[in-house]
């Protein structure tokens, strides 16, 4: 099972990649009908996000990097390579753009709670004879620490959305049309979402 959900990790970050590569490509061949050069680099290198960050010592599970690389096959190709978020439209409204934020909080506690596992002890506590009992999370601690993490996930995010604008001209936030709106509910969001999954996760 496990070698079998490493080849869906790999294929999944393999795919993913190469949409980049080609997204490129077309664009070289013509850059007005594909004109996202820097999402299309992007595209091609964070599929790879996981494996770089075990450098920094943060190992994340197979199954949680799966998870990851089909958020990244929503939001970043479906959504801004492919234009979703501007096209995907319910009862006159786009939706698309709302959902992948909400869906982003969840992940992002998923997230939190795994580096949690992975790289803190926890708090040490002496019962009766004398044994210590490790991994003993305070729960308003975890709970604490899934939700900053994804208040700061979301708050990266929305500085990418920033940055890509003023770098390609685009207008993931919609700020000439909305002002911060778009900006405060994609945060608001995922930071919601979060907020629920980390009751759940920080009880674990």
């Amino acid at each position: 099972m496990s070698k079998r959900l490493d080849k869906i990790n790999l294929a999944l970050k393999i795919i993913i990649s190469l949409f980049g590569v080609g997204l490129f490509i077309a664009h070289l061949i013509d850059p007005v009908a594909w004109p996202k050069t820097w999402s299309y680099l992007v595209t091609i290198i964070l599929p790879f996000s996981p494996d770089i960050i075990k450098i920094f010592g943060l190992n994340t599970s197979t199954r949680l990097q799966i998870a990851f690389s089909l958020f990244l096959g929503m939001a970043m190709v479906a959504g801004i390579d492919f234009d979703l978020y501007k096209i995907w439209y319910i009862f006159g409204n786009p939706c698309y753009d709302k959902i992948a934020h909400c869906l982003s909080g969840v992940l992002g506690a998923f997230v939190a709670k795994e580096i949690l596992d992975n790289n803190y002890d926890g708090r040490s506590i002496k019962v009766t004879g004398g044994k210590t009992v490790v991994k003993h999370y305070d729960t308003r601690f975890t709970w604490l620490f899934i939700v900053s993490f994804v208040a700061l996930t979301a708050a990266g995010w929305e500085c990418f959305e920033f940055l890509y604008d003023q770098i390609t001209g685009g207008s993931m936030q919609t700020l000439i049309a909305e002002g911060v709106d778009d900006t405060m509910w994609d945060i608001l969001g995922a930071l919601a979402f979060g907020i629920i999954a980390a009751f759940p996760l920080s009880k674990k």
